[in-house]
């Protein structure tokens, strides 16, 4: 069966998380620290993946947005290895962001979804990997809008249900973080 992501999904997706995440700008917070440049949009760094039909939908709107260049073995690696609903994309305006047309990865960034064993995100926990950089990574969820973070999970659902692949890697990722929590003796913090 095609999964796809229709242009009425994504502009709801888009609407939801248009909310403000935070009460203050964390893009010029830590911008401050990177060389005027967010770490989340920092290219050298972080490469958005967006779902292709995602970005089929932002180019029909301009060039805000194109395929990542395979420059090295790396890349080619990465792109090999990604789903075949995802593309790795950079937008093309780091410097002058046009908020409107940033990717859901970007809205959602730096949180992912938090499982319980039948599939259905209970919350948002901070992205595992390389993320040190973002200046909100550990920040008590007080600092979050609580409209964005409940429209974040509701988006999040919505695409694991579409993406079933993607729902079997986040329950296997939040059965480690509830494995490595008991093994702390300590609850999974998430945000909900």
């Amino acid at each position: 069966m095609k999964r796809k992501l229709t242009e009425r999904q994504l502009r709801r997706f888009y609407r939801m998380l248009s909310v403000r995440m935070t009460y203050f700008d964390c893009g010029k917070h830590c911008a401050q620290q990177n060389d005027g440049v967010p770490y989340c949009c920092d290219q050298e760094r972080v490469v958005p993946l967006l779902f292709k039909d995602e970005y089929k939908w932002h180019r029909k709107q301009g060039s805000f947005w194109r395929k990542m260049p395979i420059q090295t073995k790396s890349d080619e690696r990465l792109v090999r290895n990604s789903c075949s609903y995802n593309i790795f994309a950079m937008c093309t305006c780091v410097q002058n962001c046009r908020r409107t047309q940033r990717a859901l990865v970007c809205r959602m960034f730096p949180f992912e979804p938090f499982l319980d064993d039948k599939g259905c995100v209970i919350g948002l926990v901070y992205q595992s990997g390389e993320n040190e950089g973002c200046s909100l990574v550990g920040k008590p969820q007080r600092i979050y809008n609580p409209k964005y973070i409940d429209n974040c999970i509701r988006v999040w659902q919505e695409l694991l249900d579409i993406f079933p692949e993607e729902k079997d890697m986040y329950k296997r990722e939040s059965r480690k973080l509830r494995y490595q929590a008991a093994q702390m003796g300590e609850p999974v913090h998430f945000f909900k």
